[in-house]
């Protein structure tokens, strides 16, 4: 029969637990564990306190407490403790703060004084600070092509926004902002220079104020140089089996990816996309500062004969082990800082962590969340479907 020692080693490594972290989980100290570990019971504390630990230690480990217990007096040929008398501790004697007119009246002053600069520090930042607008759309000063244009931005939930136009003027009043404060309104335009200035009046009557220029130049559009792109892959129908979709090419102006912002580095791009089984569509749209764009869209299938899991960290660090079709994948069991990801492939894949609410799975294409809770020890087996 195995030693106490061994066993318990042996159940943490099973685990993929490192000695510092489950001294760091069960709040025992690290060289107690070692001990217990390598059967060294000359040093560790009294009896008692060493069964406590061994409990714990054990319920940590998943492992039955009582057995552990016997088997601990067993090696230890230990007998029933002899009963400890205490005597009784004699009681504190501490002089009490009596209360006179000579202490309580400067207290009083001093808490009433407190409460007043409170209260004009409280009222002085409620009423002196404008509320917060933004202008998002247009950011800064523009041209457009079009004799209408969209006006975006945000503000406080609470207040009422009004828009100006000169020349004319043209006033558009009362506009309410969403529950998360953003705003829109359509506003017209004159041929030349439009003058746009955006206010919003919160409830305790303090005003903020934007302005914007819009250029609207109806010919622009037709002079605009056409903007360039170039896409490398996916080529259309393209299928891929166990990987993710890469989406490459050249452009000079800004790009969308089924709508999401993608980077472009000296006029090339690259993202890699994760799909679940089946048939996609990507929608890649290109746009130059003079609002000219153009769209290029490729049709592809993704298969799965393996299972293909992405790990990121989130949140936080955790420990984090993977096994693939039985074999640990070098340069895992250890700590993965937060944003850090890793994909793993095969038959059977399973994924281990020390931390599974910011451990997030993506299985064949398909987000599947955090593994669980904050601080939980979590194993999990992904297979072939």
């Amino acid at each position: 029969m195995p030693r106490l020692g061994e066993l318990l080693r042996a159940q943490r490594e099973k685990k993929g637990i490192t000695l510092e972290q489950a001294a760091a989980d069960t709040r025992i100290r690290e060289k107690f564990l070692a001990a217990l570990e390598a059967g060294d019971y000359q040093s560790l504390p009294g009896a008692v306190y060493t069964k406590g630990f061994l409990r714990n230690y054990a319920e940590y480990l998943d492992l039955q407490q009582e057995d552990l217990v016997l088997q601990f007096q067993q090696e230890r040929g230990l007998i029933a403790e002899p009963a400890r008398t205490f005597e009784p501790m004699r009681p504190i004697m501490r002089r009490s703060v009596i209360l006179t007119p000579a202490v309580f009246v400067p207290v009083l002053v001093l808490a009433g004084i407190a409460l007043f600069v409170g209260y004009l520090y409280y009222q002085f930042t409620s009423f002196a600070v404008a509320p917060a607008l933004e202008v998002t759309d247009p950011s800064t000063d523009v041209i457009a092509q079009q004799t209408t244009y969209v006006l975006k931005g945000h503000t406080v939930a609470t207040g009422k926004v009004t828009v100006t136009v000169f020349p004319g003027p043209l006033t558009i009043s009362d506009i309410r902002p969403d529950s998360d404060g953003t705003f829109t309104t359509t506003v017209n335009l004159t041929a030349g220079a439009n003058h746009i200035v955006v206010e919003v009046l919160d409830q305790s009557g303090k005003v903020s104020r934007v302005s914007r220029s819009i250029m609207l130049q109806p010919d622009a559009a037709a002079s605009a140089s056409p903007v360039k792109l170039v896409v490398d892959s996916p080529a259309n129908g393209a299928r891929f089996e166990n990987t993710f979709v890469t989406v490459s090419g050249t452009t000079d102006g800004t790009l969308t990816i089924n709508g999401a912002t993608a980077s472009v580095t000296n006029g090339h791009f690259e993202a890699h996309l994760s799909y679940p089984a089946g048939q996609e569509t990507i929608t890649i749209v290109a746009r130059n500062a003079a609002g000219a764009s153009v769209t290029e869209t490729r049709t592809v299938s993704v298969a799965y004969t393996a299972a293909v899991v992405q790990v990121t960290m989130k949140g936080g660090d955790a420990w984090m082990q993977a096994l693939v079709d039985g074999t640990v994948v070098t340069g895992t069991g250890r700590v993965y800082k937060d944003g850090e990801s890793a994909t793993f492939t095969g038959h059977q894949v399973v994924v281990r962590t020390g931390n599974a609410a910011v451990t997030q799975i993506t299985h064949n294409g398909v987000p599947e969340g955090a593994l669980g809770t904050q601080g939980q020890v979590v194993e999990k087996t992904y297979t072939a479907q």
